[in-house]
């Protein structure tokens, strides 16, 4: 029988993120939202510094580092039950954090915006989530490819053995093919309507969809208001169909899907 799905909850610590840009940015406001995650029911916390939303800048991991340093120190004063990972694609950040009670990494440019992260990765002998995010997302522009899945499998393949080749564990990777960075509407549901079949060849994978609006199709009527909704539905497919991780903005109502799909599929 295959593991329940786990939520990744989704703790932004900048002024321009996707959909809670400035939120939790001041500690008192992150520490509150944190212990309504946990009390929700999260079990992991995602922690980030560093917007990726189109059109972002660069943030120096001196900064990220002082952002989220205090933010660890609080979780390890929580259950150890607790895990945290470090949104960053900075190997100097990964280092800093693992160094202080993070034991994963998600990095969603894949490590090709830091060519150090694998060895920082091997050096703790964390866990790294590996997102896809093409050049072209950073001008709010999609990807041209013929066949999103062999691209992103082609892709996957060609980074695992990247990995495995600096002497990281295999089952230490998880793959997460990044919805809505860098993918036009019908890229993004062909992922999301396949994504047993990312479960099935790399058995670890992530999925993000959460407040995103990964298709102007089906979105072009659905209030902000409305998305969580959208996001649980999503949520239920997800884990039905083996997902380990979901990254998730609202831990309540992904949970009690996750529940849902949880027992009515293995009852």
């Amino acid at each position: 029988m295959r593991n329940k799905t786990n939520l990744l909850g989704i703790l932004n610590l900048t002024s321009d993120s996707f959909s809670d840009g400035g939120e939790f940015s001041e500690f008192s406001n992150a520490k509150n939202h944190i212990d309504e995650m946990i009390s929700d029911g999260c079990r992991y916390i995602d922690i980030g510094a560093e917007s990726t939303k189109p059109g972002f800048s660069d943030i120096a991991s001196d900064i990220q580092i002082a952002r989220i340093l205090p933010v660890i120190k609080y979780l390890k004063t929580l259950s150890k039950d607790i895990r945290i990972s470090i949104d960053t694609r900075s190997s100097l950040v990964a280092d800093r954090c693992l160094k202080s009670g993070a034991t994963m990494i998600n990095d969603v440019s894949g490590t090709n915006h830091d060519n150090d992260m694998f060895k920082i990765i091997h050096n703790h002998n964390a866990e790294i989530i590996l997102g896809h995010l093409p050049d072209e997302h950073k001008e709010n522009k999609s990807i041209n490819v013929s066949d999103i899945l062999a691209t992103l499998t082609d892709y996957f393949d060609q980074l695992i053995l990247e990995a495995e080749s600096y002497g990281i564990d295999r089952k230490k990777i998880i793959i997460d093919p990044s919805v809505c960075f860098g993918k036009s509407g019908d890229d993004n549901i062909k992922i999301i309507k396949n994504i047993n079949y990312f479960v099935e060849k790399y058995k670890r994978v992530c999925l993000g969809v959460s407040n995103k609006r990964f298709s102007s199709k089906l979105f072009e009527n659905i209030d902000d208001n409305e998305l969580t909704i959208i996001s649980s539905a999503i949520s239920s497919f997800a884990s039905y169909s083996g997902v380990e991780f979901l990254r998730v903005h609202d831990i309540e109502a992904n949970f009690d899907a996750v529940e849902v799909s949880w027992k009515t599929f293995t009852s």
